[in-house]
Formats: structure tokens, C-alpha cells, sequence
């Protein structure tokens, strides 16, 4: 899978399915009893992102009154167009990966490694571009860095699916193209999902959704507590759009250690808590808009918050 070692998330699976019997998730917190309590959404006419709600940067939902009531926008960072790019790169990599395998039916994986590997500089500064337009324009060192780790996060990828390729030919010689891409690279990426039923945005992007009904979501900056609330919210979305339970989440971390990515990978059930603190969140936002009431600032505003300077401006 590219980015996960199946014999680890085999093993992880294992304990999280054994937390599921001895606990359970409570049928009126799935997604497709949007229409009950305390799913029905307060409102049709406001929506909201995933990342909007689950973001929790800042403990009032102060956010969500200053863009969606005054409607400012958050301050522009480095860190903002990384992530952006970083996500543009492994779409784009397992993207290619896909495209070469139903194209070239009878390659092997050092085909793909020789025809891709050599589009990973190239790929990586489209990528750092992309975001750049996106959000911000760059400093010219910044755009250099983050290049670079878009073409060797790029690159690791390609290599990976090569040698996966590879594995799946060899157990699979007769399999046709669409098999060997759902046993080489199975995750869709950018998975599409209307979340209109549940309060949600009528187009979400899921970041990566798997075989094992299991939501990925990746982070390129610190473990905030918060995460897990992304996976909650695509949960809710597409169990209301198919109804079929979604019940596990993986929040990848990626950093770069010595030019290489790294990955460190959080594996959790999304569980009652999970979903019942998101739908408070959910709710308390819809107040807020609904009633323009300014919730005020937090004890403490984090400086790693979007609205930070915003707030201390102001």
C-alpha cells in the first residue's frame, strides 16, 4: 500500500477489531442515521468542511465565527503550502502509478521505476507550484526546499509501488491490470464523498480511503490532539452517503529525516467519543453562524493557530 506495511496494519487491525466486540459503536452515532438525533444536522443551509470543524486549533470555535461571520481569512504560513504540496505529491504519485499499470499491461516494476523516476524533479516542483498559486507566493529558498522534499517524497513513492508491482506480478501472473493496481496500490486517493447529509460539504476529499473501510488522513506538522476528529468526520459522511460502517482511522505523520520521508502512523477506532465530540463541534459551529454570536478568545490562543495574528490584532 505504498505508504503502510500491510503485516503491521494486519496486526494493528486485529487489536482494533477486538476493541470494537468488547465495546461496540452505538447504532445512532453511524452516519446513515442522519436523519435521528443526534445526527440530523441543526440545519441544511449551513455546511461545513471536515477540516473546518475537526480543526480545533482553537478551543472556542473562534475560527469558525471570524471566517464564516466576519469572514476573514487566516494568515498565510510556510507550513500551510508544505502540507498543500506534500498531498499534491502523493496524489500525484500514486495517480502515475495507476495510469503506467493500465497502460503498460505487460511492464514489470523496473519499467515503472526507469519511466516514472524520471518525472520525480519535475513532479515535485509542479507539486510546491500548485500550492504556491494555491495559497501564497514563496521565497525562493522555501519554494527550493520544499521541491526537494516534494521529488524525494515522490520518489519514495514510485519506488515502493515498483517493488509492489513486482510482488504482485510474480504471486498473480495472469491477473488483469485492474487486479494487480487493487492488490499493488488498493488506497484511492482524493476519494470524493457528499457530506450534505450529515451538516458536511456536498464535495469532501478524503485524503485516502483503503480496502479495510478505514479513513487516512495525512499530517506534515506536529501530533495535535485533535487529528482523529478528521476521520470521525468522513466517517459520519460516508456511512450517511452508503451505509456501510467505516470504523477505523489512520493519521499518517510524514517528516523528513536526512532527505528521506519517514512515516509515523497512528491507528485508531473511530469510536463514540470520537464521534460525539465531533458532532458537538458540528453543532456549536452552526450556533455560532447561525446566531453571528462572537464566542470570544480562549484562555490561552496557540500560536500554531491559523487565526493567531488574526486574534492578537484584534
Amino acid at each position: 500500500m505504498l505508504l503502510l506495511d500491510k503485516t503491521d496494519v494486519d496486526r494493528k487491525l486485529k487489536l482494533l477489531r477486538q476493541e470494537i466486540t468488547e465495546r461496540g459503536i452505538v447504532d445512532e452515532l453511524r452516519g446513515w442515521n442522519y436523519d435521528k438525533p443526534p445526527l440530523q444536522p441543526l440545519s441544511r443551509s449551513v455546511k461545513f468542511g471536515v477540516s473546518e470543524l475537526a480543526g480545533r486549533y482553537c478551543e472556542t470555535l473562534r475560527d469558525i465565527y471570524l471566517k464564516r461571520v466576519l469572514g476573514l481569512k487566516p494568515s498565510l504560513s510556510v507550513k500551510m503550502i508544505r502540507g498543500t504540496a506534500l498531498h499534491w505529491a502523493i496524489k500525484d504519485a500514486v495517480s502515475d502509478v495507476k495510469k503506467f499499470i493500465y497502460n503498460n499491461p505487460d511492464a514489470t516494476g523496473t519499467e515503472l521505476l526507469r519511466d516514472l523516476l524520471s518525472k520525480a524533479e519535475r513532479t515535485g516542483w509542479a507539486a510546491a507550484s500548485k500550492a504556491e498559486l494555491t495559497i501564497n507566493i514563496l521565497e525562493q529558498k522555501d519554494k527550493d526546499q520544499l521541491v526537494k522534499e516534494c521529488s524525494s517524497l515522490y520518489s519514495f513513492l514510485i519506488i515502493q509501488a515498483a517493488a509492489k508491482f513486482d510482488y504482485a506480478l510474480s504471486k498473480y501472473p495472469h491477473a488483469e491490470p485492474d487486479s494487480i493496481v487493487s492488490v499493488a496500490v488498493p488506497p484511492v486517493t482524493e476519494r470524493k464523498v457528499d457530506g450534505a447529509l450529515v451538516g458536511l460539504a456536498s464535495e469532501l476529499s478524503v485524503d485516502m480511503y483503503t480496502p479495510y473501510n478505514a479513513i487516512i488522513d495525512f499530517k506534515t506538522g506536529e501530533v495535535r490532539h485533535f487529528h482523529p476528529l478528521t476521520a470521525a468526520g468522513y466517517a459520519l459522511a460516508i456511512e450517511s452517503e452508503e451505509n456501510i460502517p467505516i470504523d477505523f482511522g489512520f493519521v499518517v505523520y510524514l517528516k523528513f529525516e536526512k532527505k528521506t520521508p519517514s512515516f509515523n502512523i497512528r491507528y485508531f477506532v473511530v469510536g463514540d467519543e470520537l464521534r460525539r465530540e465531533f458532532l458537538e463541534i458540528r453543532d456549536e459551529a452552526f450556533e455560532i453562524v447561525n446566531s453571528g454570536r462572537d464566542p470570544g478568545m480562549p484562555s490561552k490562543c496557540q500560536d500554531f493557530c491559523p487565526y493567531y495574528q488574526v486574534c492578537q490584532k484584534g
